[in-house]
């Protein structure tokens, strides 16, 4: 069984989250409310949230405001954001889309659209979620990978650090700058580890490495 995701529903006007809730009520999901775009952001950085839906029309914090600070977050970027209107011109439209919003639904809302466009939103924020713990997982890969290798061609820890830096592409003098040593010594470092690691090249560390 699928866990109920959380959605966050942003409204100034309770007979609206009211409306929301009731519309929502047998999909199984769990419903928070936020009644201002302050308290949204703050039960954001508080809750773990699936689905944004808010409204554009609010006091002091509107609803691209709110949409706008949720997508410059680096960790709710991939949050869903729904903006509901009442509003129908194209430049609104517009200001939505500038402001990251995935979705819009117009007031007085359907039932039937809603509920279509809450799953389709949940289920690209389902995908982001196992790309994501894919990515994860590769990286926590590559890491015992590059300890292995490391580990069995007895790499120094000054080494190590000078390896991390030629896999990013920087160059003697930036190695140098960044551990303080001089290029030179950066430089003899560099054959020490081609020499342990038995690599022709910096390009050949990418190939023992990814």
């Amino acid at each position: 069984m699928t866990d109920p995701r959380n959605i966050l529903v942003v409204d100034d006007q309770e007979s609206a989250r009211d409306t929301i809730q009731a519309l929502l009520a047998h999909d199984g999901h769990l419903l928070t409310f936020a009644s201002n775009g302050a308290d949204a952001l703050a039960r954001m950085s508080a809750q773990n949230v699936d689905l944004v839906l808010c409204d554009v029309m609010m006091p002091k914090l509107d609803g691209f405001e709110v949409c706008r600070a949720i997508k410059a977050d680096h960790e709710w970027r991939y949050t869903p954001v729904i903006l509901v209107t009442a509003l129908d011109g194209q430049d609104d439209l517009v200001r939505g889309l500038d402001a990251g919003a995935d979705e819009f639904l117009s007031k007085p809302l359907d039932k039937v659209v809603l509920r279509a466009r809450v799953r389709a939103m949940l289920r690209i924020r389902a995908q982001y979620r196992e790309v994501r713990k894919r990515a994860t997982d590769v990286d926590a890969m590559l890491r015992e990978r590059r300890h292995a290798i490391t580990t069995a061609a007895a790499l120094s820890a000054r080494e190590c650090e000078v390896l991390d830096l030629l896999l990013l592409g920087r160059n003697h003098a930036e190695i140098g700058t960044a551990l303080g040593i001089t290029p030179r010594t950066a430089k003899f470092h560099q054959t020490n580890i081609l020499e342990k690691l038995g690599a022709d090249s910096r390009l050949d560390l990418l190939r023992i490495f990814l």
